[in-house]
């Protein structure tokens, strides 16, 4: 079958089938899906970034994930919803990047020297560490370590032989108690461990 004939003939496949056809190798069944999902992945990403450039990135990084996860596409569920989750999950994935990436760390800070006396300084370092005594060993090293260190939760799990959600949920809960406390150092330090 010629090139055009093909073309033409994936035309009429549903999504589904082109889906499995290209888990199965077919590379010009991948094509035509691109073709169909092309414009609507960037109208997506688009709209919901106000970004020519993000919206690119993002669906170049949705068409990458199409592509390694199509051994996993389940052909009897609908192909459309399943490609927008994906769409959806990368969008929530990169609007926590950026928020992170606004984040800043203790030690990057502006001096205290533009925002007040160091008599100020003294007492929030002193207000910090009184604070960060309340907390438990472990908390103090997890919450050190992932905030101030930028270490990611998948190596602290494996130090301190937890699961991921649990070294999670135990900076998390610390950093409530430093945000409670009402210091404005905490607002300060960042959240750049993944």
């Amino acid at each position: 079958m010629t090139t055009l004939r093909r073309r033409a003939a994936l035309q009429e496949v549903p999504d589904e089938r082109l889906m499995r056809q290209y888990a199965d190798g077919d590379a010009e069944a991948f094509d035509e899906l691109f073709r169909r999902y092309e414009p609507r992945a960037f109208c997506f990403f688009i709209k919901r970034t106000n970004s020519r450039e993000r919206a690119r990135d993002l669906y170049q990084e949705l068409f990458l994930r199409i592509h390694r996860g199509r051994d996993s596409y389940d052909p009897a569920r609908a192909f459309t919803p399943w490609f927008f989750q994906i769409a959806h999950r990368l969008l929530v994935d990169d609007q926590r990047r950026a928020y992170r990436s606004h984040e800043v760390p203790i030690g990057d800070r502006e001096t205290r020297s533009d925002r007040g006396s160091d008599r100020d300084e003294v007492a929030d370092r002193q207000q910090l560490g009184q604070i960060l005594e309340g907390l438990s060993a472990e908390e103090r090293y997890v919450l050190v370590s992932a905030k101030v260190e930028g270490i990611g939760y998948p190596e602290l799990a494996a130090r301190l032989d937890k699961s991921v959600d649990a070294v999670k949920k135990m900076a998390s809960r610390a950093m409530q108690r430093l945000r409670a406390a009402s210091l404005p150092t905490a607002a300060s330090i960042g959240t750049t461990a993944r």
